[in-house]
């Protein structure tokens, strides 16, 4: 059975990538705000989830902290993708599992996932 993977991106052409380099491993389910995340995820009963970091109504990081600190889902392996220069800052106030800067190497994408999936 496959495993479901949400993807919070508002970049079309970005969720559209990654739909089609993940669907043939995996159920993927994706939002592009994050309301619509937050209203739709637990339905999923998602086994990862990979967030952008800058939404047009709020912010992966945000997202991510609260996930982390809600009981049901605080086990749930979070990567968050981000063009932002500043990964490394990013780490120390953000409760995720790993960090992706985009543009992404598409292996390196497939072997994080991977890696958390399994975990």
């Amino acid at each position: 059975m496959n495993k479901n993977i949400c993807v919070l991106e508002d970049s079309e052409e970005i969720m559209e990538l990654i739909h089609m380099i993940l669907e043939q491993n995996y159920n993927v389910y994706g939002f592009t705000t994050v309301s619509r995340f937050m209203s739709g995820y637990a339905e999923i009963n998602p086994d990862l989830c990979l967030l952008d970091v800058m939404l047009p109504d709020g912010n992966g990081l945000e997202v991510c902290n609260s996930l982390k600190n809600n009981g049901l889902s605080k086990n749930l392996p979070v990567i968050i993708m981000t063009a932002n220069a500043g990964i490394q800052n990013m780490k120390e106030s953000c409760l995720a599992d790993d960090f992706i800067a985009k543009p992404f190497d598409i292996d390196d994408l497939i072997s994080r996932i991977g890696v958390h999936i399994q975990n």
